[in-house]
């Protein structure tokens, strides 16, 4: 076997996981505090203005809030160790909270929609339009702001907790300007022969509302689910993961390699095994292959912070087969 090179170390510009930690702790605070008071803001001027689609916008508001306390849990279990009751770890619970996240959003908007709908056939209802704009342009500057603080967070700690949280935000701000834009034309109306189309704005804004918001929580559920399940990332992660993989093993002298890749939440876990010849397994001891598992690392761990990964070495292809359930015939054979 050719030398195999001393493994590089890993990227400095990442984040150690204590510091992801804190870091998303840090944003998961910071969106709970941006969640009460878009809530109450939302709640104070629904009450005022008599507007759904503000109450609306507020109760989204107050199920981040909730799902936000859950998701700073979640995301100090995930940093845990493995234990008895989960030996491989909590990283699951990272899919599964998004997954619910995306349910409860998209419940919340088809009941809304059915609202909106029976509202339109009894007539619609009046609203205060000026108080309504006033809500629309501070909730869209409050969640402009946090938009961009939540992505700039989500990049350094590679969380898809916040990632996810930072879409909601940008999403909700541009939602909220669409309102304030939308509240503004109401007010205009109400001084033209089309006044008679104002008490229909409130549940057609909702209705329109619903429809903007609703792909977010539809493709969080089924992106969350593949993860669940057990799918295989995305074809372009592992397009990279072979690329690596190849530039690694070729210092090595080997029959072929098997990947199997699988992401759970932050977390890629890689699965690879290496076969070699009877010949080319005499030239390779413990020592060498423990520095091609650390060489092979250290260039996966740059381009996936968030790493588990397995590295076995065998000379019989059975082995392979043996990983998983054994759904082929050949696996249960000697």
């Amino acid at each position: 076997m050719d030398a195999i090179a001393p493994a590089k170390p890993i990227l400095a510009g990442i984040p150690s996981l204590e510091e992801q930690q804190r870091i998303e702790a840090h944003a998961l605070r910071l969106t709970i505090l941006g969640n009460i008071a878009i809530t109450l803001l939302g709640v104070v001027f629904a009450v005022i203005t008599l507007s759904e689609a503000i109450f609306l916008d507020s109760l989204f508001s107050g199920i981040h809030l909730l799902i936000s306390l859950v998701s700073l849990h979640v995301s100090r279990l995930i940093q845990q160790p493995e234990d008895e009751d989960y030996p491989f770890g909590y990283a699951t619970l990272e899919p599964l909270l998004n997954l619910g996240k995306g349910l409860v959003i998209a419940i919340v908007a088809v009941f809304a929609l059915f609202s909106s709908l029976e509202a339109i056939r009894a007539g619609g209802r009046a609203i205060e339009a000026d108080w309504a704009v006033g809500y629309a342009l501070l909730a869209a500057l409050g969640c402009g702001i946090l938009a961009v603080m939540q992505y700039r967070f989500a990049r350094q700690s590679h969380s898809p907790i916040l990632d996810l949280d930072a879409k909601n935000w940008l999403i909700d701000g541009v939602i909220s300007g669409a309102v304030a834009i939308a509240f503004a034309l109401v007010l205009f109306l109400q001084h033209t022969d089309f006044a008679w189309i104002v008490p229909y704005a409130d549940p057609v804004l909702v209705m329109a509302l619903v429809l903007v918001v609703i792909p977010l929580p539809i493709q969080t559920v089924l992106q969350n689910w593949k993860q669940i399940v057990g799918r295989a990332p995305e074809a372009t992660q592992q397009e990279q993961l072979h690329d690596i993989a190849e530039q690694v093993f070729q210092g090595v002298n080997h029959e072929d390699y098997h990947l199997r890749p699988l992401r759970i939440g932050r977390l890629l876990y890689v699965q690879i095994y290496l076969r070699l010849s009877s010949e080319q397994a005499t030239s390779m001891g413990p020592e060498q292959i423990d520095g091609l598992r650390s060489q092979l690392y250290a260039q996966l761990h740059q381009t996936f912070p968030v790493l588990a990964m397995d590295l076995v070495v065998t000379c019989d292809r059975i082995w392979i087969k043996r990983a998983i359930m054994p759904a082929d015939p050949e696996a249960l054979t000697a």
